[in-house]
């Protein structure tokens, strides 16, 4: 079993939309869930619902076994498991949760070696458990160093090449030498702990029935704050109380995971009062909406949060494959296509107006914005302004309105996307601005059965809507060893084949700079020389809702998981 991407974005506005008490209706329709068995006063049940199963337990930043990122499972691991270090509210920023602290250079737990190598010491909590009640220690973190570098295990963590060696020397530190300089190595990537006692034997035995494990699944056994009671294939997970969680006894006896199948299912449940909250992603905005307009003068709640993903047109920078030629792949006829695309129009269309618009990859609310905002190449919506930029690149309007070349090529220009709820209203609003340049836009669906073709979407010969993490997006999108061609089997991230030298050698200085302030520096400098160029054309934030009863007392935190400390959740 493959692991998954990781997918890091923090929390950056939150929209809580309180409404006073009112009894949930007992009329949801078919689909509802019926309610727990065993609720009563002297229980405290907390039922959530998320529309897809996971597939395991196992987070997805273990990069070796995934935790199901798609339609809400990534809120499951949090629940029962803990890591090293945990993803926080604010962007790109992580907190410590095993670990006491994060290493630190000025403490001398992060060291750089004059061979440019480094080591990073951690130390964890004493007097960890794991559920079944066996003392965690550093051994387990050895073992899971021990798989997570074994090269006959999948993981899509690339830097798991720079990660030397580990040694546990006493159960409660833990030290890794990696070969380079890495400056996110401080999130621990990777190192989400195995227990060891539990599948060491069959990891040695055998490789394939070890990732397979129920352990890791249908019986998983964690650290967190509940531990799994059973899994129902296709109906729900329950979970007990940890009553040795070492951050203090959690509030629930039991929490209960329903898996609902589809957004309206959930809506139904959510009325019915049969669940006490909906996490990402599965409803949508216009229920999100409509439920909130519903429940007006109650005390129930719809929050909405960015959820992490970065909508954008994606470019194709390959001569060999963009139309018209001397088209998009000069930075010229992109930043006039930037000034004519209403970013404000998609938002509102898309989003019901929630989500902010898009400048660049880093976003409102990020720690890093207040250093590089100003760095950041503006493009505001301006028709006349694209027309001229366009005018310098060789493209006029003739009689008829159309734009061409002295050569009397038209430019013609597609737009692509996949088959995605308002999509075709999204390709619409940038279209008809477009339209308004003089081009003549083509809009593409990407059949089902081509929707996983990377080979199709990479060579395709204009744009891509497309949406990814604005952490760290820079990294996959743009540097050119990510480029996807033949060769790597179409496996990279950049399938726009966007190549500058300058934007590379920034990327890996970063990389390899722990300074904060230096790295300010070479942000900077990236965003200019990248936006610059229009080399990405961002166009807004997206945003999820997550929606509870009155009285529950969450923490949610929407892009990752909404699930963030899950040991704080409680309900009066």
């Amino acid at each position: 079993m493959l692991g998954q991407p990781r997918f890091v974005f923090q929390l950056l506005t939150i929209v809580v939309l309180t409404v006073g008490a009112c009894a949930p209706r007992p009329d949801a329709g078919p689909g509802a869930a019926p309610p727990s068995d065993g609720q009563s006063a002297a229980r405290k049940v907390l039922t959530l619902g998320i529309q897809g199963e996971p597939p395991t337990i196992v987070g997805t930043r273990f990069g070796v076994v995934s935790g199901g990122t798609a339609f809400g499972g990534n809120n499951v691991p949090p629940i029962a498991h803990d890591e090293l270090m945990v993803e926080s509210h604010s962007i790109n920023n992580y907190e410590p949760q095993l670990a006491i602290e994060k290493p630190s250079i000025e403490k001398g737990t992060w060291r750089l070696n004059p061979d440019g190598s480094m080591e990073l010491t951690w130390r964890v909590h004493p007097n960890v458990k794991w559920h079944d009640g066996t003392p965690f220690t550093t051994n387990d973190l050895l073992f899971t160093f021990e798989v997570f570098k074994d090269p006959d295990i999948a993981s899509t963590i690339a830097q798991r090449a720079l990660v030397e060696s580990a040694t546990a020397p006493d159960p409660t530190t833990f030290v890794v030498r990696w070969s380079k300089l890495y400056a996110n190595a401080d999130q621990a990537e990777g190192l989400q702990p195995l227990p060891r006692h539990l599948v060491e034997d069959l990891y040695r035995a055998d490789r394939e029935a070890f990732v397979r494990s129920p352990v890791l699944g249908t019986e998983f056994v964690g650290l967190g704050p509940y531990k799994l009671v059973t899994w129902q294939p296709g109906s729900h997970i329950e979970f007990a109380r940890h009553d040795d969680y070492y951050l203090g006894r959690p509030p629930f006896d039991t929490v209960i995971v329903r898996f609902l199948g589809d957004p309206n299912t959930m809506v139904a449940n959510i009325l019915a009062g049969t669940v006490d909250g909906l996490l990402p992603r599965g409803i949508d905005l216009d229920q999100a909406v409509e439920l909130r307009q519903r429940w007006e003068g109650t005390g129930h709640q719809v929050i909405t949060g960015l959820n992490g993903g970065l909508r954008y047109l994606e470019v194709q920078h390959r001569a060999e494959y963009a139309r018209p030629a001397n088209g998009i792949t000069e930075p010229l006829v992109r930043q006039a296509l930037y000034h004519a695309t209403d970013r404000s129009s998609l938002a509102e269309v898309a989003t019901a107006g929630l989500s902010p618009i898009a400048d660049s990859w880093i976003a409102p609310g990020e720690a890093l914005r207040p250093d590089v905002d100003g760095a950041i190449p503006q493009y505001p919506f301006d028709v006349a302004r694209g027309q001229q930029l366009l005018a310098q690149a060789g493209w006029t309007r003739g009689a008829d309105g159309l734009l061409a070349r002295p050569n009397g090529e038209r430019f013609d220009i597609a737009i692509w996307a996949r088959q995605e709820q308002k999509v075709e209203k999204e390709l619409n609003v940038i279209a008809d601005t477009w339209k308004s340049l003089g081009a003549r836009p083509e809009i593409h669906i990407i059949p089902p059965a081509r929707a996983n073709d990377r080979e199709y979407q990479s060579t395709r010969p204009g744009f891509f809507i497309s949406a990814s993490s604005g952490v760290n997006y820079y990294e996959n999108r743009l540097h050119s060893n990510q480029i996807t061609s033949a060769a790597n089997r179409w496996a990279g991230f950049n399938r726009g084949g966007h190549n500058n030298p300058t934007v590379d050698s920034i990327l890996d200085r970063l990389a390899g700079t722990i300074d904060p302030r230096d790295r300010i520096v070479l942000h900077r400098q990236l965003i200019q020389e990248a936006m610059g160029s229009a080399a990405v054309l961002p166009l807004y934030w997206e945003v999820a809702p997550v929606v509870l009863l009155k009285g529950v007392k969450g923490h949610p935190f929407v892009h990752s998981h909404a699930t963030w400390k899950f040991y704080l959740w409680d309900k009066e």
